[in-house]
């Protein structure tokens, strides 16, 4: 019976050990297309409450951190600004001054008029103004226990344990506005969140609950931020890629192995042209493989999937069957990413 459990584990481990992953940096096209004539962005926060009153009730009533929402808000502004940066699309100006919102609480409120729009847009020289249109944030408790300690421990109520656990809830909504044409290029409202715990005495729990709490909405809000700025432009991602490093009786294989190791990508490829006329034909299949990696490494896709071709249909290496897919799929999605940074 043992040596039926042990059998698959060990194939399991020879096929891996048949393959090394590397990892290809590519371009991912932005999923909304707001516009290839979008070059530079001002970015405004609009979330200055406009009925004070009103703001400081219903904040009290949610039982919101004093100042938490600015701060946070400001930090979604942050995390898009840097993401947006980062990226090859736009050139981006963050705008110091704040414009205030007539709604109180996670609604759109209505459109900026467009001499607005096209005012800062002429101020900053920018071809479409991002605003920070709503935002609000929540912490909410899920879960809450106290804990005794043993007898000789208790002391007080102020020695006695808690646990407490819920979500750090962000809602935010950010309109594009489009200056040449005058249009809302993308308008898009949702919810981010991040769970939490925390435990400690309740002296603890009363120093340092609202400081914690403070960071963990901050945060909530950083990371929606970037969520957004992924929306729109293209950005940078890993793609697991495979390579063969077993081919028998064929020491140009074994070569090109070794200097695809320390990332010797073209001493590689020539080792493997080598090793893709051997005669063993499961080695031949898998050079040609190998060589779909190299060229698509290179930047070359049209090569990639032609010889990634090659090893499925005239070796019958199976892996390239989808490696052939997946190459034509970033073929699509490099032409999409051409057309938004044209």
């Amino acid at each position: 019976m043992k040596r039926f459990q042990i059998l698959p584990l060990l194939i399991l481990l020879a096929f891996a050990s048949c393959t090394r992953t590397v990892y290809v940096p590519v371009m991912r096209p932005a999923p909304v297309d707001v516009g290839s004539h979008i070059k530079s962005v001002a970015v405004v926060d609009r979330t200055v409450p406009e009925d004070t009153t009103a703001h400081i009730v219903e904040s009290v009533i949610t039982g919101s951190l004093p100042g938490l929402n600015r701060e946070a808000a400001q930090r979604s502004i942050e995390g898009l600004v840097r993401t947006l940066e980062n990226a090859p699309r736009y050139g981006v100006v963050r705008v110091p001054e704040r414009l205030t919102n007539p709604e109180i609480r996670g609604n759109w409120p209505p459109l900026l008029s467009w001499d607005s729009i096209e005012s800062i847009a002429g101020k900053y020289d920018t071809d479409a103004v991002l605003v920070l249109e709503s935002f609000s944030s929540d912490l909410i408790v899920t879960d809450g226990k106290s804990n005794l300690r043993p007898p000789e421990e208790r002391g007080t109520l102020l020695r006695r344990d808690f646990h407490t656990r819920g979500i750090a809830r962000v809602k935010l909504g950010y309109r594009l506005y489009d200056v040449q044409t005058k249009t809302i290029a993308d308008e898009f409202m949702f919810t981010h969140d991040d769970r939490w715990e925390s435990s400690g005495n309740i002296i603890e729990m009363a120093v340092g609950q609202s400081i914690n709490h403070r960071h963990l909405v901050n945060d909530v809000g950083f990371h929606a931020g970037i969520m957004y700025a992924e929306r729109i432009s293209p950005r940078w991602i890993r793609l697991n890629r495979e390579f063969f490093t077993k081919g028998r009786f064929n020491n140009n294989f074994k070569i090109g192995v070794r200097r695809a190791t320390v990332n010797d990508w073209n001493g590689a490829m020539d080792a493997w042209y080598r090793s893709v006329n051997s005669n063993y034909r499961k080695t031949a299949g898998r050079s040609a493989f190998n060589l779909a990696l190299m060229y698509e490494i290179h930047g070359d896709l049209v090569k990639a999937r032609d010889w990634a071709q090659t090893a499925y249909t005239d070796y019958g290496i199976r892996k390239a069957r989808k490696y052939v897919s997946d190459l034509e799929r970033r073929m699509r999605q490099e032409a999409l990413t051409d057309h938004q940074l044209r």
